[in-house]
């Protein structure tokens, strides 16, 4: 079989989603743990057919990578319910979208705690039962038979699907394509650390306690300071920071996470969802109004069924830009980078008897400078990813204007960068601002990167080649300072059309 094949030549091509295991007719594929504790699928030589279903089933082996011409819309939002984001991980938009389903007799499928606080993918009826669906679970999610009970509960009803992208990807490959009776809600995916680390973390947890309640993203002390808790039948509790808590640190930093974690092929814009959630990191500085630290989701809209769904909610919500919300949140595009101690501590994991030793071992170790350096790793890649799909978006615009206009804030910028967008059919705009001391920024609207550049006639002129600049339009009110800027202007051949502007 070649899925067996691709394992054995790398397994971080497997993601473990268990599509493989719920096509198989004969029931020939069984998913089993290694040494890290992650499950692959093993086949049963014994009750294979060779019928080929696995491999045409699994979305790496039939993986095709998407190049998008264009960028999904982004949304802040904020639950009008302040007891539903209370007890949520952000702002409460999975619960909001849930709820629209069950309310229409439909079922939600999501990741959720067993008896044993192990975490399985479980359906949901009712809104009491959604509530153990609700709220992030820093672990790989056992699927079990889920996407059959996707599939049979779609003949009647509204389903729900939400998962890792990998998860999403595989019910869609299991069913062959999209259903209109499915909603597919994907997450903002750090990584999934190992199961196993999770039960020997929680198992040793429990010889001293009966647990009967765990949230690895508390608000107690704010949305804003992620903290893990866990509380216990004598009405005590544990509460610490997520990355100072052993295993919070470990995840954290990718010593845990799956290998396929780290070279996940169904990050954006290869995701097949038709909507993303996460936490809005970083929404202080461009939509500060949807900052109170309670709690604040942020939605990538991918489809229109995503759309449609997401205009029924009672959601408040603001519109921001793509690249704003991706640049505090990474791992919406790039996997994240490993630890280099991870295969270290992998090899001890799998033979010493003592497993949480191992586990506090490694997290008492000071792991900042690489954490640093995978920040470093991390942060990098996205800009790369972020410019090279820039630069496929930017193919699209029939033509691009520069626009040079006086300083304004983020918001006024904004809204200008916007008039001429909706009043130029199919345009791309750069907002160029003289600051002095021999420097120019211009924005590039669409995707509000920043490009500095020097203050020379040459270099002008190399920056409206390189990005096609058709025309220039000139705010009557600005006051150039720079004599280069109004040279240039004159001699570049470009035509010049002057405009006038509220900033109110």
């Amino acid at each position: 079989m070649k899925i067996e094949e691709m394992i054995s030549a790398n397994r971080a091509d497997c993601s473990g989603c268990e599509a493989c295991a719920n096509v198989c007719p004969k029931n020939a594929i069984e998913m089993r743990r290694d040494a890290e504790g992650f499950a692959y699928p093993t086949i049963n030589r014994e009750l294979c057919v060779s019928c080929g279903k696995c491999d045409a089933t699994c979305p790496a082996l039939n993986f095709t990578k998407k190049f998008p011409d264009t960028f999904p819309k982004v949304f802040a939002a904020i639950n009008p319910d302040e007891k539903i984001r209370r007890h949520s991980s952000s702002g409460g938009a999975f619960t909001a979208l849930s709820e629209l389903v069950l309310q229409s007799g439909g079922v939600v499928f999501g990741a959720g705690f067993d008896e044993n606080f192990h975490v399985k993918h479980t359906a949901a009826h009712t809104h009491d039962e959604l509530e153990n669906l609700r709220g992030s679970k820093y672990v790989q999610s056992k699927i079990d038979d889920v996407y059959r009970r996707v599939r049979d509960m779609l003949k009647s009803t509204s389903v729900l699907f939400s998962g890792t992208p990998c998860q999403c990807a595989g019910l869609k490959k299991f069913l062959g394509g999209d259903n209109e009776n499915l909603l597919t809600v994907d997450i903002i995916c750090h990584g999934t650390p190992s199961p196993a680390l999770w039960e020997n973390y929680i198992g040793e947890l429990g010889y001293a306690h009966e647990i009967r309640h765990v949230n690895f993203r508390s608000k107690r002390k704010g949305w804003a300071t992620s903290q893990l808790e866990i509380n216990f039948a004598d009405q005590g509790h544990s509460i610490c920071p997520v990355y100072k808590d052993i295993y919070g640190k470990l995840f954290l930093s990718g010593v845990s996470e799956r290998p396929s974690c780290h070279a996940c092929k169904f990050k954006f814009p290869n995701g097949q969802s038709d909507l993303t959630l996460g936490d809005a990191w970083g929404i202080q500085s461009f939509a500060p109004e949807m900052f109170d630290n309670r709690g604040t989701s942020v939605i990538f809209l991918h489809t229109p069924k995503g759309k449609a769904f997401l205009e029924l909610t009672t959601l408040k919500m603001r519109q921001v830009k793509f690249f704003d919300a991706v640049k505090s949140n990474p791992a919406m595009m790039v996997p994240l980078a490993a630890d280099v101690r991870r295969g270290n501590f992998f090899a001890h994991y799998s033979t010493i008897a003592d497993k949480f030793a191992v586990m506090q071992y490694y997290a008492q170790q000071d792991d900042s400078a690489i954490r640093k350096q995978v920040s470093e790793q991390n942060h990098r890649a996205l800009m790369q990813s972020l410019q090279e799909i820039a630069a496929n978006v930017r193919q699209k615009f029939e033509r691009n204007i520069l626009i040079l206009a006086t300083p304004r804030d983020e918001r006024e910028q904004k809204i200008l960068g916007e008039y001429f967008e909706q009043n130029i059919p199919n345009v791309g705009v750069y907002i160029m601002r003289p600051v002095g001391n021999g420097k120019i920024f211009c924005t590039e609207n669409f995707s509000s990167m920043d490009f500095a550049l020097n203050e020379t006639p040459d270099v002008l002129s190399a920056f409206a080649k390189q990005f096609r600049v058709a025309a220039i339009f000139v705010e009557r009110s600005i006051k150039f300072d720079s004599p280069v800027v109004v040279e240039w202007l004159k001699s570049c051949g470009l035509p010049i059309q002057t405009f006038t502007m509220s900033q109110k």
